[in-house]
């Protein structure tokens, strides 16, 4: 009974850093950082975390379970299963994570959904997502709608779209290679497609090729490739 009363008084509130530095950071994210007893971060590559620090502010980064770890999966389990033990354990931490926590983050859905079987509370204050930057980057809308993937999910991928598609997750060469391998089982070698790196930053670079060379393009953990509509491809502009 006192285990599972516990339980019940843990709270983990998750936080989105936003894309990029304090301009897409939220206020309430902001001052739930600010106040946090305890701040974890997915990981300490991000733009914000270096302005944050600068102002004092402490914060300890799961990136150690990125090299110890053989598959991504394992990744956002064992990240996931970390927030949730020390939650328990300590009764109020923040964890933060890139961009906005309901949109791209495996590791913030299986903390959700381990956290409710074991009573602990999650709290959710976003930020602007990766989505807002890319598309400001790109100077594209998305009327007509907009299809969002994971480059770690690509095999779900069935068909060409005939609206435009965010691929994020395109960390290096060898995960654009393989993004690269599938797409051209839908699409044409020559059709274009834009490669945006450090949406929002001031390092921010747009960069539209052939599908065909999207490997030989410098990729990084702030890699989004755009994929246009199949009538609008950017080099037919």
């Amino acid at each position: 009974m006192l285990l599972q009363e516990s339980r019940l008084s843990s709270v983990i509130t998750v936080v989105g850093l936003g894309p990029s530095g304090y301009s897409q950071l939220s206020t309430g994210a902001y001052r739930v950082i600010r106040s946090a007893p305890v701040l974890f971060v997915r990981t300490a590559r991000h733009p914000v975390l270096d302005e944050l620090a600068a102002e004092g502010i402490r914060f300890q980064s799961m990136d150690a379970i990125y090299e110890s770890a053989e598959t991504f999966d394992e990744v956002y389990e064992r990240i996931a299963e970390r927030i949730l033990c020390e939650g328990a354990s300590l009764g109020e931490v923040v964890y933060a994570v890139p961009g906005h926590p309901l949109v791209g983050e495996r590791s913030v859905g299986i903390l959700i959904s381990k956290a409710k079987a074991r009573g602990i509370e999650v709290r959710v204050v976003g930020s602007a997502s990766f989505i807002e930057a890319s598309l400001e980057a790109l100077g594209v809308g998305f009327t007509e709608g907009l299809k969002i993937i994971d480059a770690m999910s690509m095999d779900t991928v069935s068909s060409a779209s005939d609206v435009g598609t965010l691929i994020y997750q395109v960390y290096d060469r060898t995960i654009a290679s393989e993004v690269k391998l599938m797409l051209l089982e839908l699409y044409d070698a020559e059709f274009g497609v834009t490669v945006i790196i450090g949406a929002g930053t001031e390092q921010q670079t747009v960069q539209t090729v052939p599908l065909y060379m999207l490997d030989r393009c410098e990729c990084d953990h702030l890699t989004t490739v755009y994929i246009p509509p199949l009538n609008a491809s950017p080099t037919d502009e």
